[in-house]
């Protein structure tokens, strides 16, 4: 299945979900710790440590490649291998849509509803908020009723 457009462009994508899912978590829970000591100079110092490590370590298996929200990720692959079909709902504008979601509909959030975006092969390479706009187009004003509100 040939993909075209976007993702030929920048088709690099993380290798390994797993590990990237682990980092993900942990870099989430040590920097919840660094903001709860934030007031203990000791503490903190050694927490900032901690996570200046973890997220070196995250930030080199995620720069320069496609950000897929891993939480979103890691549904739709569980999905694929059991054969459902049913609609994720996601806040998620900036994940980069991977070829594994093809054939998938995903609820995305425009800031008021989820908006239900089906995925199909030429939308990948693309953003999931490309496709959930975020404003009401009501129209131009008509030209009538502008002379009219000039007289």
């Amino acid at each position: 299945m040939g993909f075209k457009g976007a993702w030929n462009k920048r088709n690099k994508l993380i290798e390994d979900l797993d590990t990237f899912l682990k980092l993900y978590k942990k870099t989430q829970r040590i920097y919840k710790k660094v903001r709860e000591v934030q007031h203990i100079p000791e503490l903190y110092q050694k927490a900032l440590e901690k996570y200046q490590q973890v997220w070196d370590e995250y930030r080199k298996i995620v720069n320069k490649k496609a950000w897929v929200d891993p939480k979103l990720w890691n549904t739709i692959r569980k999905m694929n291998q059991t054969g459902d079909r049913k609609v994720v709902k996601t806040y998620s504008r900036d994940t980069t849509i991977i070829p594994e979601f093809v054939g998938h509909t995903i609820a995305v959030h425009n800031g008021k509803t989820f908006v239900p975006v089906y995925i199909t092969s030429d939308m990948v390479g693309h953003k999931l908020g490309e496709f959930a706009p975020t404003r009401t187009f009501k129209g131009h004003p008509e030209k009538s009723a502008k002379t009219a509100k000039k007289k």
